[in-house]
């Protein structure tokens, strides 16, 4: 890592391909803390759907990326989908019309401990200001336990809990 602070600024579209070696790191990851979620795709398959929803998502109004840069080397980056809440999800609680979810939070292993993600959360926080928007909602693989805590100490709540049964 240089000597200069790590720069978050917003990224676009265009930056998606990037990505591609962080989310399979997060991919990797999620395999090793998750294994009881399922079987995990191989490494193609897996960045060729999400980098196809990232591109969905930054086509919608509000979302946004915000990349985490180490000189010219993105080190962590945040994605955010801004929607509509739509009436299933008021169906029990009171939300907000238009709501953010943070579909990406990550930081390269080189990057960690040095609280990247806490200042990656300060500006998706921003941002969501700036938009108005007061919901945020995560979610996690049981087992990624040191992104619960990050997330608990950020005041994210459990709402809703899912579980799964594979019938094969």
């Amino acid at each position: 890592m240089s000597d200069e602070p790590i720069a978050i600024s917003r990224g676009g579209p265009e930056e998606i391909s990037a990505l591609r070696e962080l989310w399979l790191e997060l991919h990797h990851h999620h395999a090793r803390v998750g294994p009881q979620s399922g079987t995990f795709v191989d490494d193609d398959s897996s960045w060729e759907v999400r980098s196809g929803s990232y591109r969905r998502w930054l086509a919608d109004p509000g979302s946004f990326l915000l990349l985490a840069r180490d000189g010219d080397q993105t080190v962590g980056y945040a994605l955010v989908r801004v929607m509509e809440s739509g009436a299933e999800l008021r169906d029990a609680w009171e939300v907000p019309e238009t709501i953010a979810e943070l579909e990406t939070l990550v930081v390269s292993e080189r990057a960690r401990g040095a609280g990247l993600g806490t200042r990656l959360l300060d500006e998706v926080d921003a941002e969501l200001d700036r938009l108005g928007i007061e919901e945020l909602i995560v979610g996690l693989i049981p087992g990624n336990d040191g992104a619960q805590r990050l997330y608990e100490r950020r005041g994210f709540k459990h709402r809703w809990l899912q579980l799964y049964r594979d019938r094969r």
